[in-house]
């Protein structure tokens, strides 16, 4: 509700409040109204308040709505800001987790909290399908240039340092958890190889760990020349440019190739409804701007 209409319906409010009561009062005895509350009042103290207050004009009354609409919005902007919790980002099973870690971006947003929820929520969602150690890398990547793209457009210049930080900070962990994650199946796979008598498979898992407790896996150097390529810049032809390269630079098997490109374009596709679904939450932003 825009401070015009807050005015008008606090003024519409202040005249009807100011209409005599049609419930009939017997002055010096018990008062009964509609909803069977019982005041006394005594006849000097109803004079003396008949004479101290008197029926506001209606200058008045356009006078106190504005007040009352000023002292609201600055109530509402000393007070903490956030999405509905209705919001896809709250009921996306695969953003909810991360959701609470945002809360500072809601404190700094340019925008209404409802958009930025819509923002990051799309930020943090991947293309469904199959993956392997390049197309996990691929979805860090875009994630993290999703979230820049948010930081540069939607949040105050007074955070964005901080910002900035949070998303290096945030894309670090889900690394980390991705690393547990390969951890636990090669151990389960080490596992079970040896009950069978397979050593040659468990000696392989067990080298895979050690690559990943040095850091140079394979699922961690994809995913390390990934982020590389969407750190710096927007050029974002150039992103998927590079990633394509990658790809048909692995020496993979034919159907894993088709499948890396599959989800490169899925990726391609998702940041274009990415960029152009914002623009319709940057427009209003810049108006506002405009008018400071």
């Amino acid at each position: 509700m825009s401070i015009q209409e807050v005015g008008a319906a606090a003024a519409s409010q202040s005249q009807y409040e100011a209409r005599p009561s049609k419930t009939p009062v017997s002055v010096g005895k018990e008062v009964v109204n509609e909803s069977s509350i019982s005041v006394s009042i005594s006849e000097e103290a109803l004079a003396r308040g008949a004479q101290s207050q008197p029926t506001p004009t209606k200058e008045q009354s356009d006078q106190t709505a504005r007040e009352m609409a000023s002292l609201r919005n600055s109530n509402m902007a000393s007070q903490a800001r956030g999405p509905s919790l209705a919001s896809a980002f709250y009921g996306d099973p695969a953003t909810a987790n991360d959701a609470v870690s945002f809360i500072d971006f809601f404190q700094h947003s340019t925008i209404n909290a409802d958009d930025m929820a819509t923002a990051l929520h799309q930020a943090l969602t991947s293309p469904q399908g199959s993956g392997d150690e390049t197309t996990l890398g691929m979805d860090v990547a875009m994630t993290q240039a999703k979230l820049n793209y948010v930081v540069d457009k939607f949040v105050s210049a007074d955070y964005q340092q901080q910002a900035r930080d949070f998303v290096a900070g945030f894309v670090a962990k889900k690394g980390e958890q991705a690393d547990q994650t390969v951890r636990a199946v090669l151990n389960q796979s080490a596992a079970l190889a040896q009950s069978l008598g397979d050593t040659r498979q468990a000696n392989r898992d067990r080298q895979a760990i050690e690559q990943l407790d040095a850091g140079t896996h394979a699922s961690q150097t994809d995913r390390k020349a990934m982020l590389a390529i969407t750190a710096d810049g927007r050029d974002s032809n150039s992103w998927f440019a590079q990633m394509n390269q990658r790809v048909e630079n692995s020496g993979s098997l034919p159907f894993i190739t088709a499948l890396e490109k599959s989800h490169l374009g899925a990726l391609q596709q998702q940041w274009s409804q990415f960029t152009t679904l914002l623009k319709a939450a940057e427009q209003p932003a810049v108006d506002e701007s405009a008018r400071v």
